[in-house]
């Protein structure tokens, strides 16, 4: 919205419509920072929608990245802050593994808006901090913020690059996934949903093609290694008005092991982070898809 102007532009389609061609793009650039932790199972457990049960140990991997010179920006970048947690998806045709993306935080409202509609992701807005280095190159660092408060903030030490494939496939390998969910208009909400599904950019099961989100055929790709630490600041309504209960829940995960922490930086053809792969998957059943929105009201 507001449709009645023509479809949005942005990376998946050129300001009038129509598809962009990857000669338009040309090439951007990305700097991105993880760190994945163990932590408490049935916390993680209380995040998940439907359909979805954890995969493996109780992990999580918050990341924080930039994006640089994008095509459908006329050359401007935006940060990103992610959260996401190895799962399996039992839906009505198919069982997917791979990774839940719970929430995104991006500093592009634009990016925001047509990411939402279009990709079904959680995503919110946020002050994203540009990676910043330390003069011997060992380090790196990024926050997050909104209206001034500092929400969250990751650091990186001992860089040390390493020999690897590139891959941005989440926490545990597999499809990336995000729970699409828009409420039906009605005091207070109390019709439930217009929408309640699950996104992905995995092929359907028995369809050739890639999980990932981003294609890397093309790119220069540079991988380290790394230790890290982070912190989720706790926040009043005051501070974070619509966000505090997002913060506060993610600062209550316990860290209890961190269990891996790199660094990726790559860059490539603008068209291959267009994202223009997504598709919904069909949930197992209808009568539960309510759960989150109803529990989360009473």
């Amino acid at each position: 919205m507001p449709v009645v102007f023509g479809p949005a532009p942005g990376p998946r389609q050129k300001p009038g419509g129509g598809m962009w061609l990857p000669e338009e793009t040309g090439r951007m650039s990305s700097e991105w920072m993880a760190i994945t932790y163990r932590t408490s199972r049935e916390k993680l457990e209380a995040l998940l929608p439907p359909g979805f049960e954890l995969r493996g140990e109780p992990v999580v991997c918050v990341s924080c990245a930039w994006f640089k010179n994008l095509y459908w920006l006329a050359g401007r970048g935006y940060g990103i802050l992610t959260v996401d947690i190895p799962v399996t998806y039992h839906g009505r045709d198919e069982t997917l593994d791979g990774s839940f993306c719970a929430v995104i935080w991006e500093g592009s409202p634009d990016a925001v808006q047509t990411g939402r509609d279009e990709l079904g992701f959680s995503k919110i807005y946020a002050d994203i901090a540009e990676i910043s280095y330390g003069q011997d190159g060992k380090t790196a660092s990024c926050s997050a913020s909104w209206l001034g408060f500092t929400f969250f903030d990751i650091t990186l030490t001992d860089l040390t690059e390493v020999d690897a494939a590139p891959s941005l496939s989440g926490v545990g390998g597999g499809a990336a996934m995000y729970y699409k969910y828009v409420p039906r208009t009605s005091i207070g909400g109390s019709e439930g949903a217009d929408i309640a599904y699950v996104t992905t950019p995995a092929p359907p099961q028995g369809a050739a093609g890639k999980p990932d989100n981003i294609k890397f055929e093309g790119f220069d790709f540079k991988r380290w290694s790394a230790k890290g630490s982070f912190r989720w600041h706790r926040a009043t309504f005051e501070q974070l008005p619509l966000q505090a209960h997002i913060v506060n829940t993610l600062a209550d995960l316990d860290v209890i092991e961190i269990t891996k922490v790199e660094m990726v930086a790559f860059s490539g053809p603008g068209i291959a982070v267009a994202m223009d792969t997504m598709r919904a998957v069909e949930p197992a059943a209808t009568d539960d898809t309510l759960t989150l929105a109803r529990s989360a009201r009473t």
